[in-house]
């Protein structure tokens, strides 16, 4: 039974190595009935579900730090309500 345990462990571990992670896809979007901005990741499962919102950065972001600095850059332009 050990040994069936370190053997699924290591193939889980191989399956975790092994596969590509996806590159972050950040952008700031913009709520069009609140005004809120937003940063989302645009590669991550948990996309914005609701057709409502305006890309306000039109380039892909890498990081979440420059997500965040570049929606307080863009949030001056756009009149978000919630920045």
């Amino acid at each position: 039974m050990k040994r069936l345990s370190l053997a699924l462990l290591g193939a889980v571990g191989a399956f975790f190595v092994l596969t590509p992670a996806q590159a972050a896809d950040y952008r700031v979007i913009q709520w069009n009935d609140t005004k809120i901005c937003q940063v989302v990741d645009m590669a991550g499962l948990f996309k914005p579900i609701r057709t409502n919102y305006a890309v306000l950065t039109k380039k892909s972001i890498p990081t979440f730090d420059a997500a965040v600095k570049a929606r307080a850059d863009v949030s001056k332009k756009a009149k978000c309500t919630f920045a």
